[in-house]
């Protein structure tokens, strides 16, 4: 669960011992020294907790009891929440934290706050756009991997800037990289104030629009290249419903139990995943490549900020499930597991794709 891998984990604690050992005078992620031992994990903030229009999705904190050995249990607290300041400073003591410094951590700590993962690629590009230095071996993302994502979304940005220029002619070429380059990002209203108006987006909301719709085509991507690793969990699941010999009843009847529950929790993910995808497909499809209506992927620009969140949540849950997965089982031949390691695999599973907390409290100080 706190591993550094799955997309729904930021372990700042084990990044920084690499950086450090790598560099001992490297810079850190965090202003604040203590603060980089921490560990942030995207979570299903629960509904009693969330404020009107808020995401579904928060960012937790895990101050691990021991900064050596993270997994001896820590106190964990959402970011948006009011006590977030004085719970940093009562934990590390007021001497061992610079007030002002605390003040640009957790401004970082806010802008991961508005991703509904912790990708490391969606990570350094918001640091980028931000203008924010953050020492770039925190992300995990070669140049190649870079590279390929980058040339993905552009792609899929290229026609939008045509259709809001359909009479230039080739001259406009220059004039369509800057515009698809203010859309990447998402922040100069004015220069994007041409595609605003063809596609009567409001103007309010647009700059989100666009960021969001950034997001949307990025998990576009992840959704693609992760269709291979879900296949094979489901098969996984699938091979291991035959009843082990010599197991006692009850505990067979649980593991009959968790089997199911993962493979509907899944497949319930994967399914609104999938719709979310197809829907922005066609729509895009529609509009750009068989030029017959404009009309559904203008509202699904329109939605495209809770689409977003959605398909950031569902898609962070399989991944994280399919990282969880892969860790504890690849080191096993033809991933066939002895029982208690299929347990321990099959309960981690259960933790993961708990559907949502209906009540609790955001702050977990024991």
């Amino acid at each position: 669960m706190l591993d550094t891998g799955s997309p729904r984990v930021f372990n700042c604690n084990e990044m920084t011992q690499k950086v450090i050992a790598s560099d001992p005078e490297a810079k850190v992620f965090f202003r604040n020294r203590p603060l980089n031992t921490i560990v942030l994990i995207k979570d299903t903030v629960p509904e009693a907790d969330r404020r009107p229009g808020t995401p579904m999705v928060g960012t937790k904190l895990y101050f691990p009891f021991n900064e050596g050995n993270i997994y001896e249990g820590g106190r964990t607290i959402f970011v948006h929440d009011r006590h977030l300041q004085n719970s940093i400073m009562d934990h590390f003591g007021e001497g061992a934290i610079n007030k002002d410094a605390l003040t640009e951590d957790i401004r970082i700590l806010s802008i991961l706050d508005r991703l509904p993962s912790l990708d490391p690629f969606l990570m350094k590009d918001i640091f980028l756009r931000q203008k924010i230095d953050i020492n770039p071996a925190y992300f995990e993302v070669s140049q190649e991997a870079w590279n390929e994502i980058e040339a993905f979304m552009l792609q899929r940005f290229e026609p939008l800037v045509r259709a809001a220029f359909p009479n230039d002619d080739s001259s406009s070429d220059e004039r369509a990289r800057l515009l698809i380059d203010k859309i990447w990002e998402a922040r100069d209203i004015v220069a994007l104030q041409p595609l605003i108006d063809a596609f009567r987006l409001p103007q309010e909301k647009a700059l989100d629009i666009f960021s969001s719709w950034r997001g949307i085509v990025y998990y576009s991507f992840q959704y693609q290249r992760e269709q291979l690793h879900f296949v094979d969990l489901i098969k996984w699941l699938k091979d291991n419903e035959t009843p082990v010999a010599g197991v006692p009843a009850a505990d067979a009847k649980e593991m009959a139990s968790m089997l199911t529950f993962v493979r509907d929790q899944l497949r319930q993910e994967w399914q609104t995943t999938e719709t979310i995808v197809r829907e922005y497909q066609d729509s895009y499809d529609k509009m750009f490549k068989y030029k017959i209506s404009s009309g559904p992927f203008l509202a699904f620009l329109k939605n495209s900020n809770e689409t977003y969140w959605r398909l950031g949540n569902c898609l962070g849950r399989i991944n994280h499930a399919i990282y969880c997965w892969n860790a504890m089982s690849s080191r096993f031949a033809e991933r066939k597991l002895p029982w208690a390691q299929l347990q321990e695999v099959m309960k981690l599973l259960t933790t993961v794709l708990q559907p949502e907390k209906k009540s609790s409290t955001t702050v977990s100080w024991s």
